[in-house]
Parts: C-alpha cells; structure tokens; sequence
C-alpha cells in the first residue's frame, strides 16, 4: 500500500552557514578564545599592523579566527638516528622552558614569550589564513580589509624567520650533551599539520660522528677529531676552518690556504680538569668561541702562536681568557694539541706571573694552581702577596667575570688556604734579600 503525502519523510532542507563556525573537533574554551586573542593582538602589533579591525568584526567572525587549534612543538627523535631518550627528556626540558622564558626580539617593544609566538601566535596566524569571510568584514571599509590581508602576510614572514631565535634557544641544550671526541647531536625543524588540523614546530633531533684521523707528532701516532658545529638546521655538520695568513700574518700570497680544524683528545680532557668550575654547556660554548665563531691568535712566551681560549662578554665586548690551545699544523690541517691553563708558564699570563712570584712550572702544579678553582678555593685575602700577583699578571680578572656571569659564590677552603698562605710565608720571594719582581 503506496504512503500518503502525510506519512512521508519530509527532506529537511540543510543550510550552509556563510563563515565557519569553528576548526575544533570540539567546542573550545573561553580561556583558549581570550588567550588567543590577547596573543593575536600583540602579534599583530609586533608586525606593524593596527589590530582595531578586530574590534569592528562580528562576534562569530572572530570567533571563526580565534578556534583554530594549536598546539606546543613537538621534540622527537629523527627516524634512523641514534639519539639516547634520556637525551631527548633533557632536551624537551630544557627548551620548554627556555620558550617560556624567553621573550620574542622585535623593534615595537611587546612582551611576547616565544612559547606564545609558537603556539598560539601561528594558531592565530593560520586561523586569518584560513577565514574565507574577509569580504562580510565591515562592509564598504576597504582600509579594514587591506589590513586584514597586510596582517596575514606580515605575520606569516615574521613567524617564519622568528626560527632563527628558537634555533639559538636549542643549541643550548644541544651543546650541552654533544661531546666533540663521541657524537655531535643537532636538529631539523619543520612545520607540520597535526591530526587536530593545527600547525606545529616539530624539532627532529640528528646526531653525526666528526671525522677522525690519526697524525704523528714527535715520532708518536695521536688521534684527533674533526672540530665541527652539529647539524643544527642542516643536514651536514659545519667544519672549523681558518685561514693560514688569520695565523701568520707575513704568510706569501700563494700560502693563504683554509685550514680544517683537528682536535686531540688529550686537548679535551685537560679541558675539562683544568675548567671543570665551568659546566659542560659552558666549556662547549667556550670551545666554538675560541675555535670557530671568533678565533684570536696570539703569540706565546717563546713566540709560538697559540689560540686563545676564550668566552665572549658581552658586557663590555671584551674576550675574557681563560687560557690558551697549542696547536700544530701539518698540510691543510691544523691540530689542536693540549690547553693550557692561564697560569701555566707557556701562557704570557702565567709567564708573568711566575716572574714576579719566583714560581716554578713544579710549584704552580703543587700548589694546584693549574685549575681554574684554584681562584675560589683560596681566600686570597690572607695572601696579599699572592693576590696583588695575580692582579698584576692579568689573571685575577677571570676570577671577577666568573662571578658576574656564572654568579659563583666564594666557597674558600679554609684548609687549601692555610697550605697555600704557609707556603708562600716560608717562600724565599718573602725573605728581605728577594729580588723584585721582574716586570
């Protein structure tokens, strides 16, 4: 028996509603729209752009921007590479934390995290990207719309160069783990949709083995590393290099060759005894500094040429020293032999300093002298004699700029200081025949 008119299904009408209601597979939250629009507006700001067009759109238009999800980068592992997961917390760690703690550089002068930028600075990005309602915004305001548009291409430049900031946050973290004799780890970034539909910053993580060779040197094989800058942003490792006439300057045209730069293992661990005050992301900032960002070479006691080992302070612009690296060079390579600390007696400081308080390379290492802690461990207070000396030589100044830049409390060892205040009490520099001090 056919149905009636009446018992028919009536086709409901389905209705296409003109802007889209949101990009959430789920309703959002007030606390996301507020905080989306509150980053949105300073983005905004940052790039130039007046954000009063906001005020005069409707609040289902801005509600359409201000949905789209978002979402923190995300750190992983790079498919094939050999990077430890204790490694990989380490990094997520510490990078979090230094997105939120750090502020977003630019000329306007907004208080932008570079989390913030991140996360929901790109959501807000891609929500306007996105919107296919910019001709209903205020009808007949031509101005309000160009700006829209203006907004949307601005803030996408900027995001997109705002990763030379985030690249500068995680060489920290990845200097830190990365050892120049074993494994250098660096990372490859890129942005990806997620399955939320937001857009992501996802760092892989990579690691690379520098090249090692072995060279003799005084009739004995050594092994040495190739000095390289892990693959941050790359997808090879960056070499050392200088330039033979950057070493000696009188060198003739046809001898101005690039140098690789080598690295001794034995270069290394005296490193880390001699400044093991400095954490490891230190020694390793203080290594690229003085190798590779900006070498300074200087003639030592016997004119030898020697690196300077060297941190940059930014406070003055001034290279603060905190020893020297002897090196040797063989072809188109040079090979980084020892390092040596400022007190030793091949350094033009510790020359002067053995000079004028009659020291000899034996008594410098007796009285452990040779390690930067030596500068903390002693109340030199008690020992004037010893501290007027250090001043003079040039070497008390680490001591000052550790304080201010690593903020190291002084924790003088009571027993060190009375070992080292007696010594210098019974040293023959003390006696009224002693010679001056040699200048």
């Amino acid at each position: 028996m056919p149905r009636s008119k009446n018992n028919r299904k009536r086709a409901k009408k389905s209705y296409r509603p003109a802007q889209p209601q949101n990009y959430f597979k789920q309703k959002p939250s007030q606390a996301h729209l507020r905080r989306m629009e509150e980053v949105g507006r300073k983005l905004l700001r940052i790039v130039g752009v007046d954000d009063a067009f906001l005020d005069r759109m409707t609040k289902q238009q801005l509600h359409a921007i201000l949905s789209y999800p978002c979402e923190k980068p995300h750190v992983v592992i790079k498919k094939g590479e050999r990077v430890p997961r204790s490694f990989l917390r380490y990094v997520r760690s510490t990078l979090f934390a230094s997105l939120e703690r750090h502020c977003l550089h630019n000329d306007a002068g907004v208080d932008l995290s570079v989390a913030d930028a991140l996360n929901y600075g790109f959501a807000f990005h891609n929500g306007m990207v996105q919107y296919p309602g910019w001709k209903h915004i205020v009808l007949g305001e031509v101005d309000a719309v160009r700006a829209a548009l203006k907004a949307i291409e601005d803030a996408g430049i900027f995001l997109r160069r705002m990763q030379d900031q985030v690249t500068s946050l995680i060489r920290m973290p990845l200097m830190n783990i990365s050892q120049v004799q074993f494994r250098l780890y660096g990372y490859l970034g890129s942005y990806e949709v997620r399955p939320s539909g937001a857009v992501g910053l996802t760092i892989s993580l990579t690691s690379a083995v520098p090249e090692c060779i072995a060279f003799k040197h005084f009739n004995i094989w050594r092994k040495a590393y190739q000095f390289c800058i892990g693959p941050i942003q790359l997808t090879e490792m960056l070499p050392a290099k200088i330039r033979y006439r950057d070493i000696f300057h009188t060198c003739r045209d046809e001898d101005d060759r690039e140098l690789f730069v080598y690295i001794q293992q034995h270069a290394i661990i005296r490193l880390k005894e001699r400044l093991r005050i400095l954490p490891p992301t230190e020694r390793m900032m203080l290594l690229y500094s003085s190798l590779m960002l900006s070498p300074n070479i200087v003639p030592g006691p016997d004119d030898q040429p020697l690196f300077v080992a060297h941190i940059d302070n930014n406070e003055n612009a001034k290279k603060e020293i905190f020893g020297y690296f002897s090196f040797v060079i063989q072809g188109d390579k040079l090979f980084i032999l020892t390092f040596l600390p400022i007190t030793s007696a091949l350094t033009p400081e510790g020359k002067r300093l053995q000079k004028r308080l009659h020291l000899s390379t034996k008594d410098i290492t007796y009285l452990g002298m040779d390690a930067l802690n030596f500068l903390f461990d002693i109340d030199f207070e008690q020992i004037p004699l010893l501290k007027e000396a250090l001043i003079q030589s040039g070497i008390y100044a680490a001591k000052e700029h550790l304080q201010r830049w690593l903020q190291c409390p002084d924790t003088a060892n009571e027993k060190q200081t009375a070992f080292v205040k007696k010594y210098f009490e019974e040293h023959p520099a003390n006696s009224p025949e002693a010679p001056e001090p040699l200048e």
